[in-house]
């Protein structure tokens, strides 16, 4: 059995060395950076701060700048002294998808926006070893593709076997996986007449669930600085999420159901 107290200085610990990665490779990527755009790297990230990652291949149904629809929001979220929030993006478009390369090229203007400097940041050159700090180290697993082009949503699968929540639209595998305890939903299963409607319908969701659930749910500790609340979830998670959407299970389930003669 691991204790509340163990589980929660592991995900500290997780999320410090994502910071501590992200940092490193920052400054590997400072060669091309403005003298304005200097930020001493020991600054960037807060170890403390509930941190949300979205990382992925930046095909334009995804919507990667869907949290910046409301950027004043944005701002004072990520400013909040006592509950500070920070975001680490990461992803790469494909080569003839020139919409993915600008939504790519906007995330990395913001990261520079004077008021979110420190606060938010894009990795480059995605591969495999920042998809694995980021799956470990991440608090919250961002997911907001455009309902119903997501097919399914790997990366969130395996953010739930470290203990990062997943806070996701109602689609692809989060339609199925989510059962009101184990993560966080934005919105129900509205569909508005236009894309513009709905991705402004979702981004007001995005920020409601953030501000009205995600965010308290990680800051609320008890005297023991434990978020038992978040801490459940986790669990939760754990518990009704990882052996159900993992490769074992969907191995065995092929073979028995389609390879196996009857």
């Amino acid at each position: 059995f691991v204790s509340d107290e163990e589980l929660w200085a592991l995900r500290y610990r997780l999320r410090r060395e994502l910071i501590e990665f992200a940092r490193r490779r920052l400054q590997d990527q400072d060669h091309r950076s403005e003298p304005s755009d200097f930020i001493a790297f020991d600054n960037l990230l807060n170890p403390d701060a509930l941190t949300i990652g979205f990382a992925r291949r930046f095909a334009t149904y995804k919507r990667a700048p869907l949290i910046f629809d409301q950027l004043e929001s944005l701002v004072n979220l990520a400013r909040d002294l006592r509950r500070p929030v920070q975001f680490v993006f990461a992803g790469k478009a494909h080569p003839r998808d020139d919409e993915g390369k600008r939504l790519i090229q906007k995330i990395i203007h913001m990261s520079h926006h004077s008021k979110l400097s420190g606060h938010l940041v894009f990795l480059e050159n995605y591969d495999v070893h920042i998809a694995r700090q980021m799956v470990s180290g991440c608090d919250i697993w961002l997911n907001n593709p455009r309902r119903p082009l997501e097919a399914s949503g790997t990366s969130g699968m395996k953010a739930t076997c470290h203990g990062c929540l997943n806070l996701s639209i109602l689609d692809g595998w989060w339609r199925e996986g989510y059962d009101g305890t184990n993560g966080f939903a934005i919105g129900g299963d509205e569909h508005a007449a236009n894309v513009d409607e709905q991705d402004r319908i979702d981004s007001e969701n995005l920020y409601k669930v953030l501000s009205g659930e995600v965010i308290p749910c990680f800051y609320d500790r008890d005297e023991s600085g434990i978020p038992r609340a978040w801490i459940g979830k986790i669990r939760r998670a754990m518990v009704t999420l990882a052996a159900q959407f993992d490769t074992t299970r969907m191995v065995r389930e092929y073979t028995q159901k389609f390879y196996l003669p009857k």
